[in-house]
């Protein structure tokens, strides 16, 4: 304590020999054993002794991170790259680390389009930095959309063309005045486009979701992908209740939402998009656990995380063929989401 007030008072201290490189050691130390908390006290006071050290820099940003401190993290981060300290893309990639933990797409999709016109990503970097920008890009056309408070009120007499409403913002919308409408003179168009094998998944979900709202009770047929399916949307359950969806984010929480709680979360967010996608449907043939394993090799590929099929088979008590046949079906709900 005394030592402190020493310091605050502005007297002259003497640094012990070595005390940089003791501070460094024991904060690095600290972050290895998880202990975040004394990693950041030990890095911190490096840092203030040698405020240009990457590996000080380095350790602080993930122990910053991993204490849960994301907006010191982030911008300790944004310091080095603006200050161009250590090696830039490896610094860019847990940048984009943590703007994926904050949510913030938008500011990543930002970064990776510079790195890509500035052509500063190397060969073997492109295809992780361009499916992130993919990922990044979905995750901000899911992002919440507010419904416009002053609109005029759908007319009963002029029926919707939904065929020609393309936009996913606009669907949106449109889809929110319906509930709060009187869709007597839009259900023939309704259930036109749900039993069409051409209308886009979300907007049949979404238009499902608005039957269910007005406790619709007649039957009514789904085409999705050629698959069809009558069902009452009054008595339907919400999108999120199906039974596949939920074994898959269980298997999902069992394997690494302790060891690795990012890419749990970013797994079961494209899980949330497929399914919602999906609903009233499911994946017939392919079992919930190779799913599970399916969507976690994805999410890796996208960080540009290696898994081999070794240690999928062995979490998930799956075959390799079963996770390649769901991975094809998950490619192709990637296709058109």
């Amino acid at each position: 304590m005394k030592k402190r007030e020493q310091k605050d008072s502005g007297e002259n201290i003497i640094l012990f020999p070595g005390l940089e490189k003791r501070l460094i050691e024991k904060g690095l130390e600290a972050v290895k054993l998880k202990d975040f908390k004394n990693a950041v006290h030990y890095l911190e006071d490096a840092l203030s002794l040698d405020p240009d050290n990457s590996e000080i820099h380095i350790g602080l940003v993930l122990a910053y991170f991993e204490s849960g401190n994301l907006h010191k993290s982030k911008k300790l981060a944004e310091s080095m790259l603006q200050k161009d300290i250590g090696n830039y893309i490896d610094i860019m990639e847990l940048y984009l680390m943590i703007l994926v933990q904050l949510g913030q797409y938008a500011e990543i999709i930002t970064a990776i389009e510079g790195l890509l016109e500035e052509k500063e990503v190397p060969k073997e970097k492109y295809e992780h930095f361009s499916t992130m920008l993919a990922f990044s890009r979905k995750h901000v056309h899911l992002a919440p959309i507010e419904i416009e408070e002053e609109h005029e009120d759908i007319k009963e007499h002029e029926p919707i063309n939904f065929f020609a409403v393309l936009d996913q913002n606009e669907q949106i919308q449109i889809a929110a005045k319906l509930a709060q409408s009187n869709i007597r003179n839009q259900l023939e168009g309704i259930e036109e486009y749900l039993r069409d094998q051409d209308g886009q998944y979300f907007f049949k979900t979404i238009l499902l979701n608005v039957l269910a709202e007005h406790g619709f009770e007649r039957s009514v047929l789904v085409n999705k992908g050629g698959k069809q399916k009558q069902v009452i949307p009054a008595d339907m359950h919400n999108w999120d209740d199906q039974k596949q969806y939920n074994e898959i984010i269980g298997f999902l929480e069992a394997g690494i939402s302790q060891e690795d709680p990012i890419l749990y979360e970013n797994t079961k967010e494209i899980i949330k998009r497929h399914y919602f996608l999906l609903y009233p449907f499911e994946v017939e043939s392919i079992s919930s656990n190779a799913l599970a394993a399916a969507y976690h090799r994805l999410v890796t590929n996208y960080f540009g995380i290696e898994i081999s099929s070794e240690e999928l088979e062995a979490l998930y008590e799956v075959e390799e063929r079963e996770i390649q046949a769901a991975s094809e079906h998950i490619s192709a709900l990637e296709e058109i989401s």
